[in-house]
This record gives C-alpha cells, sequence and structure tokens, in this order.
C-alpha cells in the first residue's frame, strides 16, 4: 500500500512540474540560439548586431559568463573600451581566474592608456602560466604603443615557441617585420602561415597587405582574389583589392570594383572615396566630385576624401557655382563648434577654408570680419566690409546694409590717419614673401584605410599655408624616389627648406610624420611626428605641422620706407609684431640660411644697424633705426631679422590665441611666439589617447 501511494506521489509530481521544466528547457534552447547567432555574426565581424544577440542572451540567463564575454570582444573591436570593462566586470562575478577574462581585461587597459595596469594583468597571468600565449601577445601590444617593434617582435617569437603553428602569432610577426621592412624575414612567417592556413581568407588579405608594403602590387592582387574567391562577402578583401589596382594604374577596374561594393553596401566609405579618386585620375573631376559628394553625405568625417574634394572644386568648378555654398557650410558648422569651445584659431582656420570654397559667401566673410575686429585688426576689418560691399550687397537686407555702410564710414574715418596714409603706402599690395618651402612625398606602400595618403597629405600640407603671406609653398606632384631626388628637386628650385611627408592611419586615428632639410645643404633641420585621435584629425595634425614649420622659420622683413631716424618696415601686428620688438638690419641680399639647423646666416659686416619698433600697425610699423659704426649705411629695401620680443610678445586675439599661421621664430631659429592647436590636448585627455603603429588595428584584428 504504502508502495502506490509513493508511485501515485511521482506521477502526481511528475505531472505537476512537466510544464514548468517544458518551458525551462524551451527557454535554454533560445538562450543557446540567440547565443550562437551572436557568435555566427561577430565572426562575419557584424559586431553591433552580435552585441543585441548577446544582450537578449544576458537578459535571460545574467550568469552566462561567456555571453559577457563575447559582449565585451563586441565592445572591444568597436572601440567601446569603458564599455568592455563593464561587461568584464559581469563576467568576473561568475568566473573570477579566467585567464580568457583577465587577458582582454588587460587588452582593454591597453587601449585606455592605463599601460601599467595592463602590463600587471599580463605578468601576473605569465608568473601563474608561463605558456599563455594572449598574455604574451598583450605585451607585444604594449611594447609596440611604446615604440618598440623590437620587443614586440620578442613576444610574438614567445608566443610562437609556445605553438609554432599559431596562426597569430605567425602573421603578427610577418606584419611587424614587413612595417620594419624586414622584408625577407616578413615574407618567411607570411609563408609558414600559408603553408598551415592555405585557403583561410584572412591569412591571403593579410598576405596581400603585407605585398603591398613591399611595392609587389602583383603578387598582393593574386592574394587579394584568392580572398574574395573564398569568401566573396569579405569587404576588406575587396577593398584591397581595388587599393592594389589603383596602385598599378588600372582605374577603370578600381571603379567596377568599387560600384560593386557600393551596391552591396552603401556605407561603404573607403568605396566612395577610392571611385572618386580613380575617376579624377580619369579626368573625370565632375564625377569624382558628385562621388566624394555621396560618400561624404554617409561619413562627413572623411576629412582625406573631403581634402581630395575640395581640392578639386577649387581647382575646377566656376566662383559662381551655387555647389560652392553647400560645400563651405561643413567648415561654417565646424566654425561653430570651435567657437563653442572658446577656440579662436580653429574657428579663424574654418572660416577661412570656408571662404577658399566659396569667396562670396557673406556668412563666412562677415564671421570672419568680426573675429578680426575683436582683434584690433581694423584694416583688415575694413577691407572685408568693403569686399562684402561689392559682392554682396544685393542680397543683403535693408538693415544690413545700413550696417555695413555705416561701419564703413566709421572705420575709414577711424583709420583716416594710419601709418598707409601717413607714409602713402597700400600695405596689402606689398609682396612678403620670405621663404620658399618644397614639399615632398614618397610612394604610399602602407596604407589599409584610404588609397594614395603620401600625395594627398603633401597637397594638403601645401594647401594649409596658403593664407600665410610670408611664405611661399610649393608640392611636387609626382612622388620621389627617396632623399637624392627631393635635395637635387629643391636645390634645383632654389628652395630655403624641403620637406619630406609621410601619413600612416589607424580606424580611429593618424599619424603625419615630418622631416624638414634645408634646400642649401640638405642637411636635417628637424623630424617631427604628429598623432591624433577622434574628428577633426586630420586638420589638427596639418595645423600641428605648419606650426611646427613656422616655429623654424625666422621673422624677416625689408626697410620700404625711411625718414631721418625712422623707419617703415613690413611687419605688423599680423606676423605677431609688437611694439619694442627688436631687428637687426642686414645689407640687402646678404641673408642666407643656416649650414645647419634652424636660423639665418649672415656675416658681422653685413650688420648695418639695429631697429626698435615703436608703433605696430597690422601690416607694416615705424621703427627707430641705430647705425652700427660711424657711417649711415642702411638703404630702403635692406633685410631686417627679428632680434628680441618684449615681455609682452603675443598679440592675442579675444580667445587669447597668438596668431598661429606666421614665422614664429628669431634669428637663431628659436620659436618666440609659441604657436597652439587648441583643442586636441583637451580631446586626448579625454580619450586618455596613446600614439599607436598603423598596423595596430591590423594586429588586433587577427584571430
Amino acid at each position: 500500500m504504502n508502495r502506490n501511494k509513493r508511485f501515485v506521489t511521482a506521477v502526481l509530481l511528475l505531472t505537476l512540474f512537466s510544464p514548468l521544466m517544458a518551458a525551462e528547457s524551451k527557454n535554454s534552447a533560445s538562450v543557446l540560439q540567440n547565443y550562437n547567432t551572436g557568435l555566427e555574426l561577430q565572426n562575419n565581424e557584424n559586431f553591433y548586431a552580435a552585441s543585441q544577440y548577446y544582450l537578449e542572451v544576458v537578459a535571460d540567463n545574467p550568469a552566462f559568463t561567456e555571453a559577457w564575454f563575447k559582449l565585451a570582444e563586441c565592445s572591444y573591436k568597436l572601440g567601446e573600451f569603458d564599455l568592455a570593462l563593464q561587461y568584464l566586470e559581469n563576467a568576473e562575478k561568475y568566473e573570477k581566474n579566467n585567464n580568457q577574462i583577465q587577458n582582454l581585461k588587460g587588452m582593454v587597459y591597453v587601449s585606455l592608456g592605463k599601460i601599467e595596469e595592463g602590463k600587471q594583468i599580463f605578468n601576473d597571468i605569465l608568473k601563474k602560466y608561463p605558456n599563455d600565449i594572449d598574455a604574451h601577445f598583450g605585451l607585444a601590444e604594449i611594447e609596440l604603443y611604446e615604440g618598440r617593434f623590437s620587443g614586440a617582435q620578442n613576444q610574438y617569437l614567445e608566443a610562437l615557441k609556445r605553438n609554432n603553428t599559431n596562426r597569430k602569432a605567425l602573421l603578427s610577426l610577418a606584419l611587424v617585420n614587413a612595417e620594419r621592412q624586414n622584408h625577407t624575414q616578413a615574407v618567411n612567417y607570411l609563408r609558414q602561415a600559408l603553408s598551415y592556413y592555405s585557403g583561410d581568407p584572412e591569412v591571403h588579405y593579410l598576405a596581400a597587405i603585407i605585398y603591398s608594403m613591399q611595392g609587389d602590387y602583383i603578387t598582393a592582387e593574386k592574394h587579394c582574389r584568392i580572398a574574395v574567391e573564398v569568401n566573396s562577402n569579405y569587404d576588406k578583401a575587396y577593398d584591397m583589392l581595388s587599393t592594389v589596382l589603383y596602385q598599378q594604374g588600372r582605374y577603370s577596374e578600381v571603379i567596377d570594383i568599387s560600384d560593386y561594393l557600393i551596391s552591396r553596401n552603401r556605407k561603404n566609405t573607403n568605396a566612395w572615396f577610392i571611385k572618386g579618386v580613380a575617376q579624377n585620375k580619369l579626368g573625370n573631376s565632375a564625377s569624382a566630385i558628385q562621388t566624394w559628394t555621396s560618400g561624404l553625405s554617409i561619413n562627413p568625417q572623411d576629412e582625406l576624401m573631403r581634402s581630395a574634394m575640395e581640392n578639386e572644386i577649387r581647382n575646377t568648378l566656376s566662383l559662381e557655382d551655387n555647389r560652392r555654398r553647400s560645400y563651405a557650410q561643413y567648415h561654417l558648422d565646424n566654425a561653430k563648434q570651435y567657437n563653442s569651445r572658446y577656440d579662436g584659431s580653429g574657428a579663424v582656420y574654418e572660416y577661412q577654408r570656408a571662404l577658399l570654397l566659396d569667396p562670396m559667401n557673406y556668412e563666412a566673410r562677415a564671421a570672419y570680419a568680426n573675429i578680426l575686429e575683436i582683434n584690433g585688426m581694423y584694416e583688415l576689418y575694413l577691407e572685408q566690409l568693403k569686399f562684402i560691399k561689392e559682392h554682396n550687397y544685393e542680397g543683403l537686407t535693408a538693415k544690413q546694409k545700413t550696417s555695413v555702410n555705416d561701419k564703413i564710414e566709421a572705420f575709414e574715418s577711424l583709420l583716416i590717419d594710419n601709418l598707409g596714409k601717413r607714409w602713402n603706402v597700400d600695405p596689402f599690395y606689398l609682396d612678403k614673401t620670405r621663404w620658399s618651402i618644397a614639399i615632398f612625398y614618397e610612394e604610399n606602400n602602407n596604407s589599409f584605410i584610404h588609397a594614395d595618403t603620401n600625395r594627398l597629405a603633401a597637397t594638403a600640407a601645401a594647401d594649409i599655408f596658403s593664407g600665410v603671406a610670408i611664405t611661399s609653398v610649393k608640392t611636387q606632384v609626382t612622388p620621389i624616389s627617396g632623399f637624392g631626388e627631393a635635395f637635387k628637386n629643391a636645390r634645383a628650385g632654389n628652395f630655403d627648406y624641403f620637406i619630406v611627408l609621410s601619413l600612416s592611419e589607424g580606424e580611429n586615428d593618424m599619424t603625419l610624420n615630418s622631416t624638414m632639410y634645408s634646400g642649401r645643404t640638405g642637411l636635417e633641420i628637424i623630424k617631427n611626428s604628429f598623432y591624433c585621435t577622434g574628428n577633426n584629425r586630420f586638420s589638427t595634425v596639418l595645423r600641428r605641422f605648419r606650426n611646427s614649420v613656422l616655429e623654424k622659420l625666422t621673422v624677416r622683413g625689408k626697410i620700404i620706407a625711411r625718414n631721418g631716424k625712422t623707419v617703415l618696415v613690413d611687419l605688423g601686428k599680423s606676423e605677431n609684431i609688437v611694439a619694442d620688438a627688436s631687428f637687426k638690419i642686414i645689407k640687402k641680399g646678404q641673408v642666407k640660411t643656416a649650414d645647419s639647423g634652424s636660423g639665418l646666416y649672415y656675416k658681422d659686416a653685413d650688420v648695418l644697424g639695429t631697429l626698435v619698433i615703436t608703433n605696430a600697425g597690422e601690416e607694416i610699423s615705424e621703427a627707430v633705426i641705430e647705425n652700427h659704426g660711424f657711417y649711415d649705411k642702411i638703404n630702403i629695401d635692406d633685410e631686417i631679422v627679428l632680434a628680441a620680443m618684449p615681455d609682452t610678445k603675443t598679440n592675442n586675439d579675444a580667445n587669447g590665441n597668438a596668431i598661429d599661421n606666421v614665422p614664429a621664430a628669431d634669428e637663431k631659429g628659436k620659436a618666440v611666439v609659441k604657436n597652439e592647436v587648441k583643442g586636441e590636448e583637451l580631446v586626448d585627455e579625454i580619450r586618455k589617447a596613446v600614439e599607436r603603429p598603423s598596423i595596430l588595428d591590423l594586429l588586433r584584428n587577427i584571430y
């Protein structure tokens, strides 16, 4: 009897709980299905969609450690490092000592700029588990961040010792050696990877990059085609294929591949970019501009595409073309952002870019004029008002017309006794050119984002000096073979200096490298590297580059008129000159660049005297001279070079910025006015940015 009761009870319990068990089983199946879907999407690099499925998994099962980890991986790939750290902390609640979690946590710390924290994690793992390969990969990345390629190579070798077929170790060693131009070793490691993983599309894609870095575009093309044949959805390989075809001058094929990629994904801005460049190379400027316009509507922050388009706009579109206004609007919006951050020099730069595109743009010219007025540059302000009256008057409202006319009348009255009127000199027609600079570039073999970046960077670098009246900067259209060709061309062109530029870029950052040489002796003056991340990074590195050059150029001028001991010189507030600035007077034609380093060289016998600024105008200034020796040998057209600035040495705008687009050094090439590009320091602090080699994004994406 008892036995029967127990049986009946078991049957009743089974009947009661079977629906709950079935529901739980169904829920588990759903969680697993979502996880597997997320995994598939992640493997196809669709990190946003994968994250959504993983979030559903952890909502149903918060203890699913692997889902938290995969969420962190996706966030890490998307550059959301703080979010990745949160997900890893959730994963640690359930598996605190999981090496996989700890290794990714270390990588996140490194990406956040917390290098020491990341290094501590990797070293702790290796103390317990000396054969943990991922910890060696983490330490290798730290070595790369700190610029030690040999140290990174050693870490990859340590990983390879523990697994001599490890895919990531072999490919990483191949890439690092290719970056260091150790091409024989790079190909050796690459061949090992291909022997173990032949047919793997990513291996062939990276092989294409490595051969492209060596300039072997035929072999690079072969590997690209293998990659897309194995995986027809491999857009990165198609992008690389279009790049190597472009390098071979096969522009029509580039356009065909770009059209295919755009048909699959209109948001592929790399395809829009290179299609436009190829169209431009074929002489179809109108189509190139249209293509770039479409690409920028999708990704307005692609500054290299914008730079290429704006250069073509200025060369081909008539000044009356209505499209110029829409293209200038981007810079007007940027200027407003700079103003909101109290960055006056940044706003001036953007207004000037807008006016280069659309000289008739009333909004840009009025805003630029207002900045000039605030800075006390009344003569330049009056010139802008007169331009508005001449070219924009009909489009103004009655109130605006009255305002312009009243201001012109007021400032003409105010400036009736300015230096130009007193000396009968029109300062706006003076030739102030004192420095000639050539910019060269070598063929670009290591660009993984945009094609032909060195050429675009060199063109933009020369263009950024267009508002600097005292310099003449030109770039050579074709790439140079090396230093020898650059020196030869610079010397033949009688340039004071020449600069060799290169640009490397990651997915969210870029580095502009420049080396400046004497055009007369070929000796190196200075080598710089400008790194920036975030928005406006291309314009930021260009402005920093320009400032670094200007800070090596001596402020030079000449005497343009004389009345006894008082002279008029062609320098003023627009060159940051202030009262009490002192200059040496050098006999005409006797000043040349220093044999080595920056600064000037002249004979003591050619120093005729000194002068001190007594009345600094905007473009011209009055000064008092003092002779050297008994005889007065000072004449019109004798040169003056800056010797010293007074303590109050900057001509500040309303936001406290010195004018940042003029030479800023004394006779010895020492900067006396600090040209600053505001903003990126704050951005870097917020992002905790650390300069990264261009190949780092490639290395990170190797599984």
